[in-house]
């Protein structure tokens, strides 16, 4: 993903003036004019390898090949993979005259900051940041306010600061439609409990809105939130182990949220070795290609899933747009995908499925 490309071009002239003096002999002059023939004619020979050193030297110094930095928080979660293929194939497939750099932060606030220190200080053009944290993401914004680079915002959301657009998924409303399926689908089927949340941190505004939404529909179902415990690593492990705990605690547990795709899996897997999958209900927020088979196996109910790889892309676009001088929308919004057994094998589900949330990336 740490791709480099330029392209401009250059063309050398190199301009050779011979003299002959006058006072020569007529064989001497003879003599001269045929040794100027021949050596514009070595000279005309050579323009191959000239106008290459030549082109090498401007695309350095020159720039027209635009250049964007995706700071992401860690590419060790596929939804940060899939977010970054969504930008660089848009870069692709649009013809953009652009490279991209996918900085990893490893989910660490003062990697991202040194991160967008670095991009800075390499003088890119445009800065997509899906932040670490919400709280972290103003002192970036205001590096790259002071450098005079724009900043498109791709998920989470920050505090405060000045940036230009922000792709942004309503997560209190997919986490809230989520929520009153899974809970519909259990009060249709007999199904009763306290309800848990393992949430990502609450830090981040994206997770505080899914935390909310979640409860909103626990609310309308006159539901009970027992417990909820914030996740560090976003691993399978980690969640595996808060499932088991909740179970053992809350012998009442009913349904179990998880709000990231890895971690959900863990859950499930937690659910199905205590054999309570028909009394613990597991949903989850965000997808990949193994979430969805989990649905169709019938061991996870229901995911709300986000859409990265489109996030991407309408970043890119965002991008071009302050390229060409125009103004974009300051902030847009991409639906969730409600998946569920009944679903899933939708043609038009697999299509946005394959598309917008989990694509190959073009560029490898």
């Amino acid at each position: 993903m740490k791709k480099k490309l330029v392209a401009l071009l250059c063309v050398g002239a190199l301009a050779l003036s011979l003299t002959a003096c006058t006072e020569k002999s007529d064989q001497a002059a003879a003599e001269a004019e045929t040794q100027d023939t021949t050596e514009a004619a070595d000279a005309s020979d050579a323009p191959e390898e000239t106008d290459t050193q030549g082109t090498e030297d401007v695309q350095e110094s020159s720039g027209g090949t635009k250049q964007i930095a995706y700071l992401t928080p860690g590419l060790d979660l596929p939804f940060w993979r899939y977010l970054a293929n969504g930008i660089e194939n848009e870069v692709i497939d649009s013809g953009m005259d652009a490279t991209v750099q996918v900085y990893d932060s490893n989910n660490s606030s003062e990697i991202q900051l040194q991160n967008a220190q670095d991009a800075i200080a390499k003088q890119v053009d445009m800065i997509i940041i899906s932040p670490t944290d919400s709280s972290s993401c103003p002192a970036v914004l205001a590096m790259a306010e002071d450098a005079e680079i724009p900043v498109v915002i791709a998920d989470i959301g920050t505090d405060s600061g000045k940036y230009d657009a922000f792709i942004v998924t309503p997560n209190a409303e997919g986490s809230q439609e989520l929520g009153e399926y899974v809970l519909q689908y259990m009060k249709d089927n007999g199904i009763a409990g306290t309800a848990a949340q393992i949430t990502g941190s609450l830090a981040r505004n994206n997770i505080k809105a899914r935390y909310e939404g979640f409860n909103a529909a626990l609310e309308k179902f006159n539901v009970e939130l027992a417990d909820y415990t914030q996740m560090s690593q976003f691993t399978r492990a980690e969640a595996e182990g808060f499932t088991q705990d909740l179970m053992t605690t809350y012998g009442d547990l009913g349904v179990v949220f998880v709000h990231m795709d890895e971690p959900t899996l863990g859950a499930v897997k937690a659910v199905q070795n205590a054999d309570k999958g028909d009394s613990v209900i597991v949903c989850g927020f965000d997808g990949t290609p193994e979430t969805v088979q989990e649905i169709e196996a019938g061991r996870l109910l229901a995911a709300a899933i986000q859409q990265p790889a489109l996030m991407g892309k309408l970043a890119v676009q965002a991008a071009s747009q302050i390229f060409n001088g125009e103004t974009p929308e300051e902030q847009i919004d991409v639906p969730t995908l409600l998946v569920t057994a009944e679903n899933c094998g939708d043609e038009e589900v697999v299509k946005q499925l394959q598309e917008n949330v989990f694509p190959e990336s073009k560029a490898k």
